[in-house]
Protein backbone atom coordinates (compact mmCIF):
# COMPACT_ATOMS: atom_id res chain seq x y z
CA UNK A 1 0.00 0.00 0.00
CA UNK A 2 1.37 3.86 -0.80
CA UNK A 3 0.07 5.30 1.55
CA UNK A 4 2.28 3.15 3.97
CA UNK A 5 5.91 4.98 2.63
CA UNK A 6 4.25 8.45 2.73
CA UNK A 7 4.50 11.22 5.62
CA UNK A 8 2.14 10.64 7.79
CA UNK A 9 0.65 14.48 7.51
CA UNK A 10 -0.79 13.29 4.07
CA UNK A 11 -3.15 10.42 5.95
CA UNK A 12 -6.02 11.20 4.82
CA UNK A 13 -5.24 11.81 1.30
CA UNK A 14 -5.83 9.80 -1.78
CA UNK A 15 -2.27 8.78 -3.44
CA UNK A 16 -3.01 7.83 -7.25
CA UNK A 17 -0.46 5.86 -9.07
CA UNK A 18 1.43 8.41 -11.24
CA UNK A 19 -0.37 6.83 -14.66
CA UNK A 20 -4.07 7.31 -13.35
CA UNK A 21 -5.82 9.31 -16.56
CA UNK A 22 -6.64 11.90 -13.49
CA UNK A 23 -3.07 12.98 -13.64
CA UNK A 24 -2.32 15.65 -16.14
CA UNK A 25 0.24 14.60 -18.72
CA UNK A 26 2.24 17.41 -17.50
CA UNK A 27 2.43 16.63 -14.20
CA UNK A 28 3.32 12.79 -15.20
CA UNK A 29 6.09 14.31 -17.79
CA UNK A 30 7.42 17.13 -14.72
CA UNK A 31 7.46 13.78 -12.63
CA UNK A 32 9.25 11.92 -14.87
CA UNK A 33 12.09 14.21 -14.85
CA UNK A 34 13.74 13.58 -11.33
CA UNK A 35 16.35 11.01 -10.65
CA UNK A 36 14.02 9.02 -8.44
CA UNK A 37 11.08 9.23 -10.88
CA UNK A 38 7.23 9.93 -9.25
CA UNK A 39 5.69 6.90 -8.84
CA UNK A 40 2.76 8.54 -6.42
CA UNK A 41 0.79 11.75 -6.54
CA UNK A 42 -1.63 13.07 -4.13
CA UNK A 43 -3.80 15.57 -5.77
CA UNK A 44 -4.54 18.39 -3.44
CA UNK A 45 -7.17 20.49 -5.64
CA UNK A 46 -6.68 23.76 -7.22
CA UNK A 47 -3.84 22.51 -9.80
CA UNK A 48 -1.82 21.59 -6.63
CA UNK A 49 0.08 18.15 -6.56
CA UNK A 50 2.53 16.82 -4.33
CA UNK A 51 5.06 13.69 -6.25
CA UNK A 52 6.65 11.02 -4.34
CA UNK A 53 9.08 8.16 -5.82
CA UNK A 54 8.08 4.61 -5.39
CA UNK A 55 10.50 4.50 -2.25
CA UNK A 56 8.12 7.28 -0.64
CA UNK A 57 10.68 10.33 -1.27
CA UNK A 58 9.35 13.45 -1.87
CA UNK A 59 10.23 14.75 -4.75
CA UNK A 60 8.23 18.06 -4.71
CA UNK A 61 4.63 20.27 -4.21
CA UNK A 62 3.97 21.50 -7.86
CA UNK A 63 1.38 23.45 -9.12
CA UNK A 64 -0.03 23.54 -12.78
CA UNK A 65 -0.45 27.55 -13.89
Amino acid sequence: MPEAILNEDWENEEVLDIDDPRIPDAIRDFGAGFRNPARYVIDLGHGEYVLYGADGELLDLCYLK
